[in-house]
């Protein structure tokens, strides 16, 4: 599968239009809306050492080649972004009209070739010291890519043969420029028109803004990244009935848009201002896979179209969602109808009002949630929320975080000496039930929770509360304790 067309003249154009390896290498993908330019920055680089098989001596023995250690971006990573749906073979194509075809199978790296990347690096050099980038390269787990790999993985159809001999070197295609689902051996222009440019580098500032009521809260990949992450598979149907399955990483659009009502509406607003309106119970209802505001696809940051956040429904398992349900470019997130705010009063030597709009920010990061086991009438359910004593730390003495820190965490603000004293610390919910726990006991022991979630789900607000305490089935308690979990917990009192 070569070919070489006006291989002279092309040599002489493509020099002129070659990017420079390690600056700003680009390659088009073929896509159902037309070539698309993929910038290889921002990729996660792979790297692996591979030496290549040449074809076998005139004496029949082995023809290895010299190792080389190279980087590079892998070929799968670069045709997801483009959104290139690769049914039978995708024709790697060089500026000079080399090419070679790979299977789907050998694009995923489930064969013996390893995984093939496009390197932008070989020993260390780059740029003018390895000016063949990027190259068609295969990283196979033993580090070496034999004659019988190459067959095993390609068969005798796709394989390079020199003269009559089976050859690996031949598969190294120098100065990719078109990745071609189903490439012919039709020729390719050197300046292609393009129906977009793609770059999966992580942008900077403000990309998401979420309404809550008289809440806003503003993101940036980097905060969104804090959030509680969720990666699963997912699969939806292309405009050309082509199913398209990716894993995506992303947050929870419940954690994004809080404990609202089931009622509510969901209005999620792209950048090109494009809108849609969800039923938040769509979101809740977590049967079928979890709805995520996905931020990478298979690994990789989503270039602006269609990211750089994407609604998409996820599960281990492998999601099969709507097309139509996925709003890409998404830029902000409203909640719409009924929005009622709700607080939580932690008293002690200073009084501290937690808003609902800090507290549900706060539980979406892994780094302040604790989640617990608890077992009542033979079931078993997962809570999850915010340490009891990590609250306590705010108001039993002065030392604790600025409001404008919301949620917050240091060891030191928790006053160690005092809680030894085995202070009451009372849980007090809306129609005035309470419970009382001891300081010691709870001291430095993320067991005991004031929860926000149930099997990963915001609690009931009409029979749980938006807040309960619980604490975990491993808790032993004193013999005289009788504690029990309080629903509808609205306040905490520390009596010191």
């Amino acid at each position: 599968m070569n070919r070489r067309v006006g291989l002279s003249i092309l040599l002489i154009l493509a020099a002129l239009v070659l990017p420079v390896a390690g600056t700003d290498l680009s390659v088009y993908v073929q896509t159902d809306d037309g070539l698309v330019e993929v910038a290889l920055s921002g990729f996660p680089l792979l790297e692996g050492t591979v030496a290549y098989e040449g074809p076998a001596l005139d004496d029949g023995a082995a023809n290895w080649k010299d190792p080389h250690h190279y980087r590079g971006v892998s070929v799968q990573a670069v045709l997801d972004a483009a959104g290139a749906v690769v049914s039978d073979a995708l024709g790697v194509v060089a500026f000079d009209g080399w090419y070679k075809m790979l299977t789907d199978a050998v694009l995923r790296g489930e064969t013996a070739a390893g995984t093939p990347i496009l390197a932008i690096e070989r020993d260390g050099e780059s740029g003018d010291d390895w000016d063949s980038a990027p190259v068609l390269v295969f990283l196979p787990e033993d580090e070496a890519f034999s004659n019988q790999d190459m067959l095993n993985a390609l068969g005798r159809d796709l394989a390079h043969y020199f003269g009559d001999d089976p050859s690996t070197t031949g598969l190294m295609v120098k100065g990719v420029a078109y990745l071609i689902p189903g490439y012919a051996g039709e020729d390719l222009p050197l300046e292609p028109e393009v129906a977009a440019a793609i770059d999966v580098t992580p942008p900077d500032g403000t990309i998401l803004t979420v309404i809550r009521g008289d809440e806003s809260f503003a993101y940036t990949m980097e905060g969104i990244e804090e959030l509680d992450a969720v990666t699963g598979q997912g699969t939806f149907t292309t405009s050309a009935e082509t199913d398209y399955a990716a894993t995506y990483t992303g947050v929870p659009l419940t954690t994004l848009i809080g404990n609202v009502p089931g009622d509510a509406t969901i209005r999620v607003t792209a950048s090109d201002g494009y809108s849609m309106n969800y039923p938040a119970e769509m979101f809740q209802d977590t049967s079928e896979g979890v709805w995520v505001l996905a931020y990478q696809n298979n690994g990789v940051y989503m270039p602006f179209d269609p990211g750089y956040l994407r609604v998409v429904q996820v599960s281990d398992e492998g999601a099969h969602f709507s097309s139509s349900l996925s709003a890409k470019m998404v830029e902000m997130i409203e909640v719409l109808g009924a929005y009622e705010t709700y607080t939580l009063n932690v008293t002690g030597a200073v009084e501290r009002i937690f808003q609902r709009g800090e507290l549900e920010a706060g539980i979406g990061c892994p780094c302040h949630t604790s989640t617990v086991s608890v077992t009542s009438k033979g079931e078993t359910h997962e809570y999850s929320g915010i340490p009891l004593w990590r609250l306590v730390a705010y108001v039993d003495d002065g030392l604790f975080p600025p409001l404008e820190e919301g949620i917050y965490y240091e060891d030191a603000h928790f006053n160690d000496a005092l809680a030894e004293t085995a202070y009451a610390i009372d849980l007090i919910a809306s129609d005035g039930y309470t419970q009382t726990v001891s300081s010691d006991l709870i001291a430095h022991d993320d067991r005991f929770v004031v929860a926000f979630k149930k099997d990963g789900v915001f609690l009931d607000a009409s029979s749980d509360g938006y807040m309960r305490f619980v604490f975990d089935d491993s808790v032993e308690l004193p013999a005289d304790a009788n504690l029990r979990s309080v629903k509808l917990l609205t306040e905490i009192l520390l009596h010191l």
